[in-house]
């Protein structure tokens, strides 16, 4: 008997044993698990930043490309306009129309930096076309001392244009400079 109850307290030492083994088991298993799944969403999180922070750069760009390319339209257009004026011919008010439809345009496509930052693009984007409108203004002044044939004020408005044109150029030159600053820390 002896022997069949040494057996019988080994088995259930074997058992109590194994049951212990598989609960440590399962127990590093969940945890594996776990980790697993916390690797997982974290590559997750860094993959979705890493994908938005492209995305906003693409939209960045976007927006940035356009104002470039209406500013640069705008200022054929006004320099157009100021080789009219030179010649001591005034702009008829549809090509004075044209010339603020871009203008416009400009300004509409400048507001959308406001959504995609940087700050400092921004405040650039704003100064340009800021810079511009007054270009505009000195444009349209020029325009209307030769249409109405005050030649005293047209040397002035000539000079007021290139003061304005000189201004418009160093914003735009300023705003590129912000917008190559932050596409490229922003890659």
């Amino acid at each position: 008997m002896d022997q069949g109850i040494a057996g019988v307290i080994a088995g259930a030492a074997g058992l109590i044993g194994a049951g212990i083994g598989g609960l440590a088991t399962a127990y590093g298993a969940r945890i594996g698990a776990q980790k697993t799944i916390e690797a997982a969403q974290t590559q997750v999180d860094r993959q979705s930043a890493a994908e938005h922070l492209h995305w906003v750069r693409d939209q960045r760009r976007q927006v940035y490309s356009q104002v470039v390319e209406l500013h640069a339209t705008y200022m054929l257009a006004t320099i157009a306009c100021a080789v009219t004026l030179g010649s001591g011919q005034h702009m008829s008010d549809e090509e004075l129309r044209s010339v603020r439809g871009q203008y416009i345009k400009l300004v509409e496509v400048s507001a959308r930096s406001d959504l995609w930052g940087p700050g400092e693009v921004v405040e650039k984007v704003n100064r340009l076309h800021h810079a511009a409108g007054t270009k505009y203004t000195a444009l349209l002044d020029w325009s209307r001392a030769i249409k109405e044939g005050r030649a005293e004020d047209v040397a002035r408005h000539s000079d007021e244009f290139e003061i304005a044109s000189s201004t418009d150029r160093d914003a735009r030159n300023a705003f590129v400079s912000a917008v190559h600053d932050a596409l490229a820390s922003s890659s």
